[in-house]
C-alpha cells in the first residue's frame, strides 16, 4: 500500500502545480490582475494617466487635422 500513497501523493502534488500554473497563465486571470494593479494605480496617483489621456487626444485631433488640411 505505501506504493500506492506514493502514486497518491506524486499525483497531488501534479495536481497543485498544474492549479498554480493555470493560476498564472489563464488569459483571463491575467487580464483581471493586470486591470486591478492598473485601478490601484489610478486611484493612487491619477495624473500621470490623465497626462497620458490628454497625449493621446492631442495625437488623435493633430492627426485628424493633418488629414483634413494636408489635402489642400
Amino acid at each position: 500500500m505505501t506504493e500506492q500513497r506514493e502514486v497518491d501523493r506524486k499525483r497531488e502534488e501534479l495536481r497543485e502545480h498544474l492549479n498554480q500554473l493555470e493560476e498564472r497563465v489563464n488569459p483571463k486571470k491575467v487580464a483581471d490582475r493586470a486591470v486591478g494593479k492598473a485601478q490601484d494605480s489610478y486611484n493612487e496617483d491619477p495624473t500621470p494617466w490623465i497626462a497620458a489621456a490628454a497625449g493621446v487626444a492631442v495625437l488623435i485631433v493633430g492627426g485628424i487635422a493633418l488629414a483634413l488640411f494636408s489635402r489642400r
